[in-house]
């Protein structure tokens, strides 16, 4: 299989380099599509030495393929979006394209799976609980939270699964046809 691995700006973003290398060492070819929120946590760098050439931050630069949404919307199977923020989870559930992996998102017409990330207080808001539900009703797989020590030391559902339950979870819905 082929996938996009898009990482977002939350404090989950450390484990989505074990995810990338858990798919690599299954034979799995990995692209990685960051937000700008998630190079303040995790350098591109880190993702680019495991996968050199394939690590995405902004839509236009110098020497990158123009149509590189396009592209990689039809060269990969999966879309993963591990961790997801409330920001890119509103954005994809409004249409909203004002980034490479937002932009990435409304031309990807194949599977996509979600996996949640942020403060138990911030999940549980009317608007990311309603952005959430807008995505499953268009048949994009959410893997949920699980309950945790936070980054703020609270305790509660909001952490990233572990890389292990998200690649599982991906190989469920990439088999199903």
């Amino acid at each position: 299989m082929k996938l996009i691995l898009g990482v977002s700006g939350s404090i989950g973003a450390y484990k989505a380099v074990e995810l990338m290398r858990l798919f690599q060492k299954n034979g799995h070819a990995v692209s990685v599509v960051m937000t700008r929120a998630a190079t303040q946590i995790i350098a591109p760098l880190t993702f680019a030495t495991f996968a050199p050439g394939k690590v995405f931050v902004e839509m236009f630069t110098e020497n990158q393929d123009p149509l590189l949404h396009i592209n990689l919307s039809k060269e990969n199977d999966l879309l993963l979006v591990a961790p997801a923020t409330a920001n890119i989870i509103g954005k994809m559930a409004n249409g909203i394209a004002d980034d490479l992996l937002s932009t990435l998102f409304c031309a990807f017409y194949k599977k996509v799976v979600v996996a949640p990330a942020m403060n138990s207080h911030m999940l549980e808001n009317p608007a990311v609980r309603d952005n959430i539900s807008r995505l499953q009703s268009r048949g994009i797989e959410i893997i949920e939270p699980v309950d945790g020590l936070l980054a703020n030391s609270e305790t509660g559902k909001g952490r990233l699964p572990a890389p292990e339950d998200i690649y599982r979870r991906c190989l469920d819905v990439a088999a199903v046809q």
